[in-house]
C-alpha cells in the first residue's frame, strides 16, 4: 500500500490526469465538501466491495476518508483483487484540509 500526503497527491494530479480520487465517507459526511473532481462511493453501502470490484483495474486511484482508518482497509481490498496503481491519501480528508487545501461541494450524480 502507499502512503501519500496532501502534497504528493497535489502532485499526483498535477502529473496523472487519468487520476481517479475516490471518497469513501458517508454520505452525512461529504456534505460538509470533498477533494475537487473526486468521486465518491459509500463505504457503508451493502454493495460497496462489488462497486469498487468492478472499477477498472488499470487505472490509478487515491483513495480517502475522513482520518485513515477506512481507506486503510479499503486499499488492501484492492490491491488483493487486482488494482495495481492506488494509493491511500494518508491522514484522510482532515490531512488535506489541514494542509490549507480548499474543498469542493459534492457533485449530484443521482
Amino acid at each position: 500500500m502507499s502512503l501519500i500526503s496532501p502534497n504528493e497527491l497535489k502532485k499526483l494530479i498535477s502529473e496523472n490526469p487519468g487520476l481517479t480520487i475516490i471518497d469513501i465517507r458517508s454520505p452525512e459526511e461529504i456534505s460538509s465538501g470533498v477533494i475537487p473532481n473526486s468521486k465518491w462511493m459509500d463505504v457503508t453501502s451493502k454493495s460497496f466491495m462489488n462497486d469498487v470490484s468492478l472499477l477498472p483495474k488499470d487505472k490509478t486511484y487515491c483513495v480517502y476518508c475522513a482520518s485513515g482508518g477506512r481507506s486503510s482497509m479499503v486499499v488492501p481490498f484492492m490491491e488483493m483483487n487486482g488494482f495495481t496503481k492506488v494509493y491511500e491519501l494518508e491522514g484522510g480528508i482532515m490531512a488535506w484540509e489541514n494542509d490549507g487545501n480548499t474543498l469542493v461541494l459534492p457533485k449530484e450524480d443521482k
